[in-house]
C-alpha cells in the first residue's frame, strides 16, 4: 500500500513537469505580451477609478401623498457620469416594495440634447393589488403604459436610437407610478448613452 502510494505520487510530480516544461519555455517569448496586457489592464482600472470619482449621486425631493410614509427598502437614485456627449451615461432607477398600500407617485426626469441612444426597462411582480407604471415623452406624449398585477411577473425592455436631428427625445420625461392595494414591488429603470 506504502509504495502504491510513493509510485503517485512520483506519478503526479511526473506529469506535472512534463506539462510545466513547455510552459516554462514559451513563457520567455510573451513575456512583452504579457507586460502589455498588464499595462492595458492597469489603464482600464485607472479609467474607471476616474468615472466612479466624478459619479454624482443626486435624490430628487420625492413628492408624496400626505400621510404616506417612505419604508426603509425604498430606494430612489440618479447617478450621472460627467464626461463630453458622447460618452455621457445617465441612469436612473426608482424600485419599491409595498405591502397593500394605497398611494401614486409622479416625477420627472431630463435627457439633455446629444444622447445617442435610451434604454427603458420596467419589471415587477405583486402577489395582490396593482401596481400602474406610467412613461411620458416630452410633450406628455406616452410612451408605455404597464399594469403590474398577480396574472403574471412583468419584464418589459426597450432600445431607443435617437437619429440626429430629432429632438421629441430630449426635456423633461415624465413618470407616473399609480398603486393600488398592492403586495408586492416593481422596478423602473431609465438609461441614457
Amino acid at each position: 500500500m506504502k509504495k502504491r502510494l510513493i509510485f503517485t505520487a512520483f506519478t503526479v510530480l511526473g506529469v506535472f513537469l512534463l506539462l510545466r516544461t513547455p510552459l516554462m519555455a514559451q513563457s520567455a517569448g510573451t513575456k512583452d505580451k504579457e507586460e502589455a496586457a498588464k499595462e492595458a489592464e492597469r489603464a482600464e482600472r485607472e479609467t474607471e477609478r476616474a468615472e466612479r470619482a466624478t459619479s454624482v449621486i443626486v435624490a430628487p425631493d420625492v413628492k408624496m401623498l400626505r400621510g404616506t410614509q417612505l419604508p426603509h427598502d425604498f430606494k430612489y437614485n440618479y447617478v450621472w457620469s460627467s464626461g463630453s456627449s458622447s460618452d455621457r451615461n445617465t441612469r436612473l432607477t426608482l424600485s419599491k416594495h409595498f405591502m397593500g398600500e394605497v398611494t401614486s407617485k409622479t416625477g420627472t426626469f431630463n435627457i439633455e440634447e446629444g444622447v445617442k441612444k435610451i434604454r427603458l426597462s420596467i419589471s415587477g411582480s405583486v402577489r395582490s393589488g396593482k401596481i400602474e407604471v406610467e412613461v411620458y415623452l416630452p410633450g406628455k406624449k406616452e410612451l408605455k403604459k404597464l399594469t403590474i398585477d398577480n396574472s403574471a411577473d412583468i419584464e418589459w425592455s426597450q432600445s431607443l436610437e435617437v437619429k440626429e436631428g430629432d429632438k421629441k427625445y430630449y426635456g423633461d420625461w415624465t413618470y407616473v407610478i399609480n398603486v393600488q392595494k398592492a403586495e408586492g414591488g416593481y422596478e423602473l429603470s431609465l438609461s441614457t448613452y
